[in-house]
């Protein structure tokens, strides 16, 4: 057993993630933590007797099988949990009355595009054909960063069936894949599918690859249920969870890390430190911004990122289970909705009936989300007057939309929520709010394989945030805490160990 101390700054997905398989490998582990409980971004939040889930909509490598449900298995997430699988990932109803809906069974996607727009059958035969063949796909759960060569070799030999499909697909945003229809209806709808048409079109075909296969589903009990059980799984091997205790900064001694400095001024000693914090704050404020990788340079200064999130969110007495979906069903608007400085042109509506753990039997939680603009939100300082101002006209213009397609609604509303992008960067510090990082085209990742986990000139600092593993989300978070232990014990000529509880 090592005597060495790994100190973990974040009990998000990525810092527990760290925390688990340094425990797992002998280390002693201390994560500090600025809030009461584990999670960060993957979390909800309770409001009378609703529960807002605010982070998964589904998971990646749901069933056994993969390699990532193998990761899953090895935090501890998925044991004893139930999943729903949805049959409906997204729809759209035009002002036509027609509507679309993604089906999450391709057979069944096919049938009803054909129905909706014949003209267009050869643009949805090749897409549903894509994700047909996409779906013996498993994506790798480690890069460059840390396999070796024959790593790589075998990596390679795995995505060699695959690779005209990834050479196809990987430069199209969803905007151009939907472009391909000459239906206005279907083309905004996969445009806008996940709120944003310049998004890799692979999001969407890798999506609907996993859950055609019923290997996307969502955790019963919701997000922070699922980070509950890693922080869980890091506590029964041995490790160790300060809550409210906030890094100011991280300390060093001749060009190595020695541990951290807290709000308090207290100091932790540690072997090695492993910020599972937002980049930018790492870098220029718990360090003094002197030492920066130009990769990482180059992605915070001109990086593109997904936009932040505005959530509205109602609990309401009403059963929604008649129209549930995966992300949202939208709906296309006459007059644009003007939002914090937005202009929409449909609105999505989710509701978490599939889940009873979020709303008591007969009701509904029932949200709309919409990217945000962060210059807006900027200009107005948290709880302002003019901030206050901002969100009440936000939930009024939502709920009065809502109306128009629910008739009662309004008078049925028990509880409303408004998280704002200041919201999401008060809770996790992720700057702007951002609840995704980087959107990076193909050519990108071909010419940078992965994003580097080190910062030059300072050993025994890692990196192991969803700022490290773009896109981020819950997978790429667990997938960069493990990254960085591997290093760490590929460092030390140590076999890296993961087992199973």
């Amino acid at each position: 057993m090592s005597h060495k101390k790994i100190v973990i700054i974040g009990a998000g997905i990525s810092g527990l993630s760290a925390g688990c398989y340094a425990r797992m490998n002998g280390y002693e582990v201390e994560i500090h933590e600025a809030h009461t409980q584990p999670g960060g971004l993957c979390t909800g939040w309770k409001r009378g007797e609703y529960w807002i889930d605010g982070c998964l909509h589904w998971l990646m490598a749901s069933r056994p099988g993969s390699e990532l449900h193998k990761v899953w298995e090895e935090l501890g997430a998925v044991q004893g949990r139930q999943f729903y699988h949805h049959d409906v990932f997204s729809s759209l109803t035009g002002l036509d009355g027609r509507k679309l809906s993604f089906y999450t069974d391709v057979d069944r996607l096919e049938d009803h595009l054909n129905q909706l727009s014949p003209r267009d059958a050869s643009a949805t035969r090749a897409m549903c054909a894509l994700i047909r063949r996409m779906g013996g796909f498993q994506a790798p759960i480690k890069t460059p960063e840390v396999m070796g060569p024959l790593g790589g070799v075998a990596m390679m030999a795995k995505m060699l069936p695959y690779m005209n499909d990834f050479m196809e697909i990987s430069s199209l945003t969803l905007g151009q894949l939907g472009a391909r229809f000459q239906d206005p209806l279907i083309c905004q709808a996969i445009s806008n599918v996940i709120w944003d048409d310049n998004i890799p079109a692979l999001a969407l075909i890798l999506t609907l690859a996993q859950m055609n296969r019923k290997d996307a589903g969502f955790p019963l009990g919701g997000s922070l249920a699922f980070a509950r059980s890693i922080a869980q799984r890091f506590l029964d091997l041995g490790g160790r969870i300060v809550y409210r205790s906030r890094v100011s900064k991280i300390l060093e001694r001749n060009g190595q890390v020695c541990g951290v400095q807290l709000a308090d001024g207290a100091q932790v000693d540690a072997d090695y430190v492993i910020s599972a914090s937002d980049l930018h704050k790492t870098l220029y404020a718990l360090l003094d911004g002197s030492r920066v990788d130009p990769l990482h340079r180059q992605l915070l200064e001109t990086g593109r990122t997904y936009a932040p999130m505005l959530m509205v969110t109602f609990g309401v007495n009403m059963d929604f289970s008649h129209e549930i979906t995966c992300i949202g069903a939208n709906y296309q608007l006459a007059a644009p909705l003007i939002l914090g400085g937005m202009n929409y042109n449909q609105i999505g509506v989710k509701n978490y009936c599939y889940d009873p753990s979020m709303a008591p039997a007969g009701k509904s939680v029932v949200g709309a989300g919409f990217n945000a603009d962060w210059k807006f939100w900027e200009g107005l300082p948290y709880n302002s007057p003019a901030y206050c101002d901002a969100k009440e006209r936000i939930l009024e213009m939502t709920q009065g939309t809502l109306e128009q397609y629910y008739p009662g609604f309004a008078s049925r509303i028990e509880m409303v929520d408004v998280a704002t992008p200041h919201s999401y960067e008060r809770y996790t510090a992720n700057r702007h709010g951002i609840f995704m990082s980087w959107v990076l085209d193909g050519e990108f990742q071909r010419r940078h394989p992965y994003i580097p986990k080190t910062v030059p000139g300072l050993g025994g600092l890692y990196l192991a945030s969803m700022w490290t593993k773009a896109p981020g989300g819950v997978p790429g978070a667990a997938l960069a805490g493990r990254d960085v232990v591997q290093i760490i014990c590929r460092q030390e000529g140590k076999r890296f160990v993961a087992a199973r509880p």
